[in-house]
This record gives structure tokens, C-alpha cells and sequence, in this order.
């Protein structure tokens, strides 16, 4: 055995005893996991991974994303044992043993799942929702190649974990995009939680599927350091053109017999084994012949080489303005004069595309559907900057979540219904506090004709959930914008790409009719009042969002006609200012939402809080999509269907201003 894997050993399992008392004295943990890594992960944090563990995040580093991220108790183990950099700011110091003890503690960054927000940079990403790690090791190569910057990203992968679609989305992205400079590693310790995984998840099976999706597949024992080594060192070669796929086969509970086999998953030693177990490692590394390796041959051998310098960040500048994006085609602009009216999607691509000239941070990412979003604008302008994810939204998301991590604002569009497919991407890239700029078209039951399974109707009451949830910015960790014409959807989205947290905007298919002058402003959180209640003693507001403002409009004029005053709110945020929407409704008022989605949006922001402003709050009526819908040869079929047309909202207005 040479002096390297001498080393190597010596630290795995210095590593290992390591991650098997923190999760013992957390009390909780995969300690059997995380030994089936030892050799991975020391291999990669000590010898193959230029990086600087006083400064983890440096965009320079090669990155290490464990998708299974159940198994990080060997990552904080290495993480203890280097003095790795864990807080932000003043607060940041070197991790320490203390530290590692402190592993699930409410007060302690060690969290029991990768989170980068908490303290730990070293992470680029929440993980622990299975399946969605390679995706975001796809987006933070995607950046690398975008920038410049000659790093490597390796993506831990379990072989049960494998059964998910997404990994096989990503190794379809990867292999589509080229991204060479992606290492995939999946730990094959042939065990579940509750069993062993199934045939198809065996060694021989991942190696075939992954030549299958385009990539080169070497399958090494994983608790070999030399053939760890060897083979991540010559990922080029190997390679060849293509992406290394790393096949380990490895041991759960490596070193200690009686943690392996099924119902250790999860489970920490008891206290009163621990000692057990350590001598377990102890005789692991006597039979090695590694008992007593001489420290400091292990620090001259385990060096780790420094990150490569990357290029500065370019500048951006000011993006242009509406009028001039749409003179810069003239059909359009002769479109636009001449009806005076726009789709919110034809303007969010002019508005992407803009931002794309204007900052070279900003990417983009399509499913597919690039000409119905318009993103293709920003496509054909930019083409090393967009990513076509096909139909695989699941991983477009999470690969957004890792572009993000790697410098870049990233605009993710395809139609709204779609998106719901990826709500659990969503939320972890959230928890993760990922720079995500979320694009749904063809939203609403205006899609008319295309039925309910392309109409997205959901999305608001689950991105409004995140709207009244603070993330590390201190920012609402989700803002759900519903522009109402192509000037607001045009200007909101310029301001998605200037504010620092994610964003939810949902753009109709429909022409709609210009409501706003270019110069006009939205404030993520504001409202804008289109008319003011009329004079008499019964009055009510009609709070709207996207194509409901404009039938909210045609309701008021309805209304006035039979002495009913309406004020019209254009409700575009949430979270928005409810208290001058509660206001303008006065103590005793009315206010009527109406909105072109399921339940748990408008009309539940403004409910809560006149509930919370007790008994002299005006009364909240919600008009929302409360059946299934169906196709309809036009928007108005359909909204009638749904009981949301003109003549239903000035029946429902007038029932309640009486």
C-alpha cells in the first residue's frame, strides 16, 4: 500500500469514527450511510478537490454536492476535521470539533441535511429530498462553463435514490449540454431504508443505463483509494468527450460488520455501543495496517491543491425600456399601435431579452415550450446563456437552483401547470435560498380550449404559501406576481431580476388590453386602484389579478349603471398591502376578490387579514375557480363555467352591497 492510500485509509476511518459519534450524540442520523463514503468523500476532500477550506464558497473551488444528503455526517466530519469555514460575515470562523457534536442542534448551521443558508457554505444547495442533486450539480457546471471558470462539480448519488426520474432528466441535461466538467458518483451499497434496492438499481444496471444515456461508466471499488483516485484524475481521458459516470460499490456500515444489512438505515449507535463500534474501526485500521499512521506524513500527503483563479464578474447596466423593446420590431410595434393591447408572455420574453443585454448574469431555462413563453427570444439573442430542458421541468428547476449557486439569475419559463410538476424542486430550492426567477404561462381557465390539465390553477395558493415565509434576505421567500397587461408584466419582470429572492410570475396567454403607461411602477408588494369607489351610500371593491382585472373593469361599469359604486384594485403582488385595500373598503365595506385560480390566493390574503383586524374590518367575499373546469371554445365559456364572467361578478357584487 502506497504512502497515499496509507493516508487515505488513516483519515477514512479518523473520519468515520467521527460521523458515527456526532450522530450518536445528536441521537439521530445515518451513521451506516456515511460509512459507506468514507473513501469517496476523503479521496475527494483531500486529494482530488482544488478548493480552500478557509474560503469553501470561492466560485474558483471544485464543488461536492451529496444528493443523498442523509449521508452529510462524513462531509462535517472532514469539515471538522480541516477547520472548514462555516458562518457568514463576523460570524464566520473554522468549524470545529464542538461543532460536528452540535450535529442537528436547534442553535447549531450542522443541520441534518445540506443547507448552505444555515452557515455552511461548503454546500451550494439544500438536498435530502432524493433525486434532485445532480440537477443542481448540472446548473452550478452550466455557470462554471458560462464564466470561464475550469472547475470541476462532483454529485454523490445513492443507488436507491437512483429509482428517481429526475437523475435520469439530469443525465439526459448533462449529456444534451456537454457538461463534461460534471462527475457523477453513485454509491452502490445495495441497501434501502426498509430493503435492498431492486435489480434495477445494482451496479451492473446504473453502469449500463448510464452509457445508455451518453456518458462513460467505470465501475471501481468504492473503499479502493488508489482506484478512487485514478479514476477521478483521469476524468478526461476517461471520459473521452463525454461525462464521467463514477459506478462505486461500497459497504453500508463500512468497517463495523454488525451495522450492516437491512434495519440500520437512519438509526445511530446507542450510547452504550458506541465504544463497541469505535473499536470496530479501531481493528478495521490494525488489519489495513494503518493503527497509529504518523499524523504528519498524513498532512504532507493529504494536501489540498487551491482553487484555480476565475474571472471577474462583468457589469450589468440598465435594460430598456418597453416602448424602445417593442420598437425594436416593427411588426410588433404596428401590432401593438394599431390594437393596443399585448399578451403578459410575449412581453416577459421582450422584457427577458432585454435583461439579457443588459446583464450577463442572467440565463434562461425552457421546457420545450420556448415559443409559446417567448423565452425564445432570449434564446436566439443569447444562445450560450439559455438551456433547453425539454420535458423535464423536475430538473430544469433544480438545474436553475444550481445556477444560481454559481453566480447566475436564472429565468425558468414554461407553462404554469407544468411548473406544479416541480413544487417539491420549488420548496428546496427555496430552503436552499436560490436566486429563482419562476415563469408561468398559459396560466388561468382563460387557456379555454386546452382543457383543465394545461391550465395551471393550483400554483398560487402553494407559492402564496411561501409569500408569508421570510427567507435569509428577510424577504418573502416566494413573491407571486399577476400582471394584468403587457406594461406591468414588462416592468415587473425587469424588477424580478434586480430583487435578490425568488420570484413566482404568472403570465396569461391572452391579448389583453394596455392598462399602464411605461413609466408607470410596481412595487413588489403594492396595488394599484384603477377606480375609486363611486358616490352613494352602497359601494363595494372589486380586488382582481391578470385577466380578472379587466372583467373586474367591464363589472364596475355594470355596476355604476345600476347605482352601485365599485372600486377596481389591481391586486398584482402577494404579499401585498392589505391594510389600504381594507381601507379604501371602509369599516362595514365590501370587498369582492376575484381571481382565475383555485382557492388560497387573493382572496384568502385579504380574508386573513380582516380577520386579524377584527370587528370593524370590511367583509371579504372570494370569487375563485371552485369546480373542476372544462374546455371551452373561448375564455369567456369557460369563465363562465367557472362562474367567474362579467355578468356573475356584478351578481355576486350586488348581493353583497346590499
Amino acid at each position: 500500500m502506497t504512502a497515499p492510500e496509507q493516508a487515505v485509509q488513516a483519515k477514512a476511518i479518523e473520519l468515520g469514527k467521527l460521523a458515527v459519534r456526532a450522530t450518536t450524540a445528536a441521537g439521530s442520523g445515518h451513521p451506516t450511510t456515511a460509512l459507506s463514503l468514507v473513501h469517496l468523500v476523503t479521496v475527494l476532500m483531500y486529494r482530488v478537490m482544488r478548493w480552500d477550506p478557509n474560503d469553501p464558497a470561492a466560485l474558483g473551488s471544485d464543488r461536492l454536492v451529496l444528493s443523498e444528503g442523509h449521508a452529510v455526517p462524513i462531509i462535517y466530519a472532514a469539515c471538522a476535521d480541516l477547520g472548514v469555514t462555516i458562518g457568514f460575515g463576523d460570524h464566520a470562523r473554522p468549524m470545529t470539533a464542538d461543532d460536528l457534536m452540535a450535529l442537528r442542534d436547534i442553535r447549531s448551521p450542522i443541520d441534518g441535511h445540506p443547507n448552505p443558508v444555515l452557515g455552511f457554505p461548503f454546500f451550494d444547495a439544500a438536498t435530502g429530498s432524493l433525486g434532485q442533486g445532480l440537477s443542481v450539480a448540472a446548473g452550478l457546471g452550466a455557470a462554471a462553463r458560462i464564466g470561464g471558470i475550469e472547475k470541476v462539480v462532483y454529485c454523490i448519488i445513492g443507488d436507491g435514490e437512483a429509482r428517481e426520474g429526475q437523475i435520469w432528466e439530469a443525465m439526459d441535461f448533462i449529456a444534451d449540454h456537454e457538461l463534461t466538467n460534471v462527475v457523477a458518483i453513485f454509491n452502490c451499497n445495495t441497501l434501502g431504508q426498509s430493503d435492498f434496492v431492486a435489480a434495477a438499481q445494482g451496479w451492473q444496471q446504473l453502469q449500463r443505463k448510464a452509457e445508455a444515456f451518453g456518458w462513460t461508466a467505470v465501475a471501481i471499488d468504492g473503499h479502493d483509494p488508489a482506484a478512487i483516485e485514478d479514476t477521478l484524475r483521469r476524468r478526461r481521458e476517461l471520459g473521452a468527450g463525454r461525462p464521467l459516470c463514477v459506478i462505486a460499490r461500497t459497504v453500508k456500515g463500512w468497517g463495523v460488520p454488525q451495522l450492516g444489512g437491512i434495519s440500520h438505515h437512519g438509526t445511530p449507535v446507542p450510547k452504550g455501543e458506541l465504544d463497541a463500534v469505535l473499536a470496530e474501526l479501531d481493528q478495521r485500521a490494525a488489519e489495513l495496517g494503518v493503527a497509529g499512521f504518523d499524523p504528519r506524513a498524513s498532512k504532507e500527503t493529504l494536501r489540498i491543491a487551491p482553487p484555480l483563479p476565475s474571472p471577474g464578474l462583468q457589469s450589468a447596466k440598465e435594460p430598456a425600456g418597453f416602448a424602445a423593446a417593442i420598437g425594436g420590431d416593427p411588426k410588433l410595434a404596428e401590432a401593438v399601435t394599431g390594437r393596443k393591447a399585448m399578451s403578459p408572455r410575449r412581453a416577459y420574453g421582450l422584457a427577458l431579452k432585454a435583461l439579457g443585454a443588459a446583464n450577463p448574469a442572467v440565463v434562461a431555462l425552457d421546457a420545450d415550450v420556448k415559443n409559446s413563453t417567448y423565452a425564445q427570444d432570449f434564446a436566439r439573442a443569447f444562445p450560450e446563456r439559455y438551456f433547453e430542458a425539454r420535458i423535464a421541468e423536475q430538473n430544469m428547476v433544480s438545474v436553475a437552483a444550481g445556477l444560481s449557486s454559481g453566480g447566475k439569475i436564472p429565468f425558468v419559463s414554461t407553462f404554469g401547470r407544468f411548473l406544479e410538476r416541480a413544487f417539491d424542486q420549488i420548496e428546496m430550492a427555496v430552503i436552499g435560498g436560490a436566486n429563482l426567477k419562476l415563469v408561468g404561462t398559459h396560466v388561468g381557465v382563460t387557456l379555454a380550449a386546452d382543457g383543465p390539465s394545461q391550465m395551471a390553477l393550483a400554483d398560487v395558493g402553494f407559492m402564496r404559501a411561501f409569500a408569508h415565509v421570510r427567507d435569509s434576505h428577510g424577504n418573502p421567500a416566494v413573491t407571486v406576481l399577476t400582471p394584468s397587461d403587457a406594461a406591468s408584466a414588462y416592468a415587473l419582470v425587469l424588477a424580478m431580476a434586480s430583487f435578490p429572492s425568488a420570484c413566482y410570475l404568472r403570465a396569461v396567454r391572452a391579448d389583453l388590453p394596455l392598462l399602464y403607461r411605461e413609466e408607470e411602477e410596481f412595487p413588489f408588494g403594492g396595488h394599484k386602484v384603477l377606480r375609486q369607489p363611486g358616490q352613494g351610500s352602497r359601494h363595494v371593491v372589486l380586488a382582481g389579478s391578470g385577466y380578472l382585472v379587466h372583467s373586474c373593469l367591464k363589472a364596475a361599469d355594470s355596476l355604476a349603471s345600476q347605482g352601485v359604486g365599485a372600486a377596481v384594485v389591481d391586486a398584482y403582488a402577494l404579499p401585498m398591502d392589505t391594510g389600504a385595500v381594507l381601507a379604501l373598503a371602509g369599516p362595514g365595506g365590501v370587498i369582492l376578490t376575484v381571481e382565475d385560480n383555485y382557492v388560497g390566493g387573493l382572496g384568502s390574503e385579504l380574508a386573513e387579514a380582516a380577520a386579524a383586524a377584527g370587528d370593524d374590518a370590511p367583509q371579504v367575499r372570494a370569487l375563485a375557480v371552485h369546480n373542476i373546469p372544462k374546455s371551452g371554445r373561448t375564455p369567456e365559456d369557460v369563465l363562465a363555467y367557472v362562474q367567474l364572467s362579467v355578468d356573475q361578478i356584478v351578481a355576486a357584487a350586488m348581493a353583497a352591497a346590499r
